[in-house]
């Protein structure tokens, strides 16, 4: 059932040069190939390509040979910490957490701060600012109320931030540690086009730059991402924003 390198190659051939082609225009191809395919052998198909690093989902139902790398960024010693304390007092409870100099990979000026984004239940965020200080952890913001938050500490500050339900989040485990649950990409870029106070020292131009970046290194699946900016409120706006770099993708998404 799995493909040979020669029909891949074919298959290569016959899409290179379309920038995005459609899962029934796929079938199209492998009924042509084949002659029949049940829909089971045309799922593997499309699971075994991906597998292999040769077809990449960027939305559902549309697809481009364009492979790039998931995004899963560097984990340090201080947020495997934190998300071991997570897992240790909230055990079963949604969260994600990750540190804005992660933005630095996108951006033209790099940040010289820190500051660690934790982001669970809202109401358990009072709760976790309690057990944080009782570890160790003093520079904790869990109340921002339409402030950008102040930082009158020399350790990094973590903002507590409520999580929004169904947030793209992706489990990284590293070695032997426990996993750490961490934003996805998607997660990362509509939050902070969101433009909360938590993003203040973002501006457009510098917001601009970290999509344009994102898109060009990186695997985005637009469905997730418009589908999130939904549930923030932003994806007409974000839409529009995206034309500027993938029009086509964006004009294609139900």
């Amino acid at each position: 059932m799995v493909m040979r390198k020669k029909a891949k190659d074919q298959f290569v051939r016959f899409f290179k040069g379309k920038p995005q082609f459609t899962r029934e225009e796929l079938h199209d191809y492998f009924l042509a190939i084949e002659g029949e395919i049940n829909e089971g052998t045309f799922g593997w198909r499309i699971y075994d390509l991906k597998q292999k690093n040769i077809l990449r989902e960027i939305q559902r139902g549309w697809y481009t040979l364009e492979v790039r790398p998931v995004y899963k960024p560097v984990i340090d010693p201080t947020i495997q910490e934190l998300a071991n304390l997570l897992k240790k007092s909230f055990r079963n409870v949604p969260n994600c957490i990750w540190n804005i100099s992660w933005l630095n990979e996108f951006t033209v000026h790099q940040f010289s701060s820190e500051r660690i984004i934790l982001e669970t239940e809202k109401d358990l965020q009072e709760s976790l600012a309690n057990i944080l200080g009782d570890n160790g952890y003093h520079n904790v913001i869990w109340s921002i109320k339409g402030q950008p938050p102040r930082n009158n500490f020399k350790e990094i500050p973590i903002l507590l931030l409520p999580l929004i339900s169904r947030a793209p989040v992706q489990s990284i485990t590293i070695d032997d540690s426990p996993s750490v649950v961490i934003p996805t990409l998607e997660k990362i870029l509509v939050d902070i086009y969101e433009g909360s106070s938590a993003f203040h020292f973002l501006q457009g131009a510098e917001i601009e730059r970290i999509f344009e970046h994102a898109i060009e290194r990186y695997a985005i699946n637009y469905s997730t991402l418009l589908n999130y900016a939904r549930r923030r409120g932003k994806d007409i706006e974000l839409r529009a924003f995206l034309s500027k770099y993938v029009q086509d993708t964006v004009k294609n998404y139900d």
